[in-house]
């Protein structure tokens, strides 16, 4: 199962390409700093931690995002809730940042006291104010706590009970409205196609779920081409889910909404995936909920065929902690019954289905966890996709992987899971891939960078 290492990095992962920009001047920006033994300014009214938390502390949390960023000329972490339990983005400065890599449920208030000061080079900072600071953050539900589950559970048992799932990104990824969406979509679908393509049946596509505006020729390259496809009856949709747990699959058996209508979700086939997954599927849907790896596919699945199709919606957690011991996706025991069942449905559906992988590349920068800014790691990583992208389009299963595990996932691959289940998956006899669209967006506020590829099987 994927250690905290793996699930904090696919954390930070979520929701590329939004909300920093927008950060200057914004009013709902939560911040919290220390300044020596005090605070020096601070939104949330102060608290004081109960007596009670003596021994070890909370953990933070990992399904945060936590985006390290230059604000107003300071380094700082905005942190933002996919739940929506904190309703305002939060922004750490100063010794508070340093803070939250001491949380981590282990240690004591004493132990967290004596790890600040040597980050201050051994300035004297109380257990008091540490166990205030501490006191804000839980009241700001950045730590794990008794009040968070019990809100967690909330929605988790509230999503439960819905028979449709809502569209969690419209107003904020796109229109909301159905004529300015499919307007928004025209203008995408204009992006002229690289010259010698020839058009025919798609059998299944890869395509980015990054920010419309950021994409929107890998976009309009690859579902504009889809658009000579006949249309399906039945859509495997495969995605990263960027909030699983520890689980490796995640499976709804909802009905999907968009501004463009309502989806039916072929529930006989998603029970059959979810008998044979077993344990490797979270028990609930809950990491569909606010996910936008599916969404973004499907208001182009709908621009395109309409709202007919049957929907089969799968989403991925990490393989990463079984790179070393694995050679593919289906060497792990507990994985290989759902690709089974994959390719299966695939070879059943025959001609009537359509397979799709909605995922980024790379993610490299600050804000994924290295050293170094994107723009100096871009050769390198450029190169590394253009290995992971030949190997997609040989559908040489055991060079994909190969490659992620030689640089130990080094670039942050936010795909790699999704994509191997779909090279498992994809039938004997369908065709190789074609690429056909790859770029990178940068995000200067945080020095970072994603990349992300179109790619036709056809």
């Amino acid at each position: 199962m994927a250690s905290e290492r793996s699930e904090f990095r696919r954390r930070r992962e979520v929701g590329e390409g939004n909300g920093v920009k927008n950060l200057p001047g914004s009013k709902t920006v939560l911040a919290i700093s220390l300044l020596f033994a005090f605070f020096q300014s601070f939104v949330i009214q102060k608290g004081t931690m109960s007596e009670q938390k003596e021994a070890r502390l909370p953990r933070l949390r990992l399904d945060l995002e936590y985006i390290p960023i230059s604000y107003q000329g300071r380094r700082a972490l905005l942190i933002r809730d996919p739940l929506d339990i904190i309703k305002e983005p939060v922004l750490l400065q100063g010794e508070a940042v340093e803070l939250l890599g001491l949380i981590d449920g282990r240690r004591e208030i004493q132990e967290i006291q004596a790890g600040m000061m040597r980050l201050r080079n051994g300035l004297f900072i109380s257990a008091e104010s540490i166990s205030r600071l501490l006191d804000e953050l839980e009241k700001a539900f950045i730590l794990e706590s008794g009040q968070l589950q019990h809100k967690r559970a909330r929605l988790v048992q509230e999503y439960a009970a819905l028979e449709v799932r809502p569209a969690s990104h419209a107003g904020r990824s796109y229109p909301a409205d159905r004529r300015a969406l499919e307007k928004l979509l025209d203008q995408i679908l204009t992006h002229s196609l690289p010259p010698g393509r020839t058009p025919g049946r798609m059998r299944a596509l890869v395509a980015p779920h990054i920010d419309l505006q950021a994409g929107k020729r890998a976009y309009g390259r690859i579902y504009g081409l889809l658009r000579e496809t006949p249309p399906p009856r039945t859509v495997l949709l495969l995605g990263t889910g960027h909030s699983l747990g520890p689980e490796y699959f995640s499976l709804t058996e909802k009905d999907f909404e968009t501004p463009l209508g309502l989806v039916k979700t072929d529930r006989e086939s998603v029970r059959c995936l979810a008998s044979r997954a077993g344990r490797a599927a979270e028990a609930n849907d809950f990491g569909h909920r606010g996910e936008h790896s599916l969404e973004i596919q499907l208001i182009f699945l709908q621009h395109i065929f309409g709202s007919g199709f049957r929907l089969i919606p799968v989403l991925c957690g990490s393989f990463q902690d079984h790179l070393a011991e694995a050679g593919r996706a289906s060497d792990i025991p507990a994985v290989a019954p759902m690709l089974d069942s994959l390719g299966e449905l695939l070879n059943k559906e025959g001609d009537e289905v359509l397979a799709v992988a909605g995922v980024d590349f790379s993610h490299v920068g600050p804000k994924f966890g290295h050293d170094r800014s994107a723009a100096s790691m871009m050769a390198e990583t450029r190169r590394h996709d253009e290995r992971l992208i030949e190997a997609l389009c040989r559908r040489d299963v055991s060079a994909f992987w190969l490659e992620v595990r030689q640089v130990k996932d080094t670039y942050n691959v936010c795909g790699f899971s999704s994509l191997a289940c779909l090279l498992e998956a994809l039938p004997p006899n369908w065709p190789g891939g074609q690429p056909i669209d790859y770029d990178i967006w940068r995000e200067e506020a945080t020095r970072s960078a994603v990349s992300f590829a179109s790619i036709a099987f056809i």
